[in-house]
């Protein structure tokens, strides 16, 4: 009897041990162009001098006179300037 339960108690871990893993999805918004490049300048120029700033600490209005502040410091363009503020609308934080 102990052995059938043995066999039924490995059986049942096996079972599920072998039983393909599931990762939990999140959403995340499909960015547009100017979002993703927007992206792709955010963490090759804002963070060449200072450690990155999540970007859902800061609601969207508050992302404006930070990024006015910091463009002109991290030498972007206008068209650059858009790009992040794409980006950072993107995932700020709801307010």
């Amino acid at each position: 009897m102990k052995f059938i339960s043995f066999l039924l108690i490995t059986s049942f871990i096996l079972f599920f041990s072998c039983s393909p893993k599931t990762t939990p999805t999140t959403s995340v918004p499909k960015l547009s162009t100017e979002a993703a490049a927007g992206m792709v300048i955010y963490t090759a120029k804002c963070g060449r001098c200072h450690e990155l700033k999540k970007v859902d600490n800061y609601t969207a209005a508050e992302w404006v006179p930070i990024l006015d502040a910091m463009a002109p410091k991290a030498k972007l363009d206008s068209t650059e300037k858009a790009n992040v503020h794409a980006y950072v609308q993107a995932f700020a934080k709801a307010g």
